[in-house]
């Protein structure tokens, strides 16, 4: 690898590049309290989410993920990504997905499994060149 990709690369990582992010919302349309979860480095896990956004209800969410990672979701209908599969995007298709209103047992998700994420290994250091743009903040 070229010296100036490693510098390219490495800036990229300084600026903070999302491998993936996932935003919930209590409310259609991203509304409501909400709860932001994202990993620079591509990590594979699962996440409960809060109960102080599922005990109302998971109106609407984002799912974003970097081409360079292609990381996939699954939503699950109880902690430790436990209970009935709720939906899924596989491996960067959809790279976004903007979810404006789940369906009636889709608002009862609360866990998330990320899996298949590629690490880019770059001097030490996993990294993705491109930005997730779902933060609520």
């Amino acid at each position: 690898m070229k010296i100036s990709s490693i510098l390219a690369y490495s800036s990229m990582a300084l600026m903070g590049a999302d491998a993936w992010s996932f935003t919930v919302w209590t409310e259609d349309n991203q509304k409501g309290k909400h709860m932001h979860f994202k990993s620079m480095y591509a990590d594979n896990n699962c996440y409960n989410i809060p109960e102080d956004i599922t005990k109302e209800r998971i109106g609407s969410f984002t799912w974003c993920s970097a081409a360079w990672t292609r990381c996939s979701i699954t939503m699950h209908s109880k902690p430790a990504c436990n209970g009935k599969n709720l939906g899924s995007a596989t491996a960067g298709s959809p790279k976004e997905w903007y979810k404006k209103s789940t369906s009636k047992e889709g608002s009862y998700m609360k866990s998330f499994r990320i899996q298949g994420c590629k690490k880019i290994p770059i001097i030490d250091t996993d990294v993705d060149v491109t930005k997730c743009l779902d933060d609520p903040n």
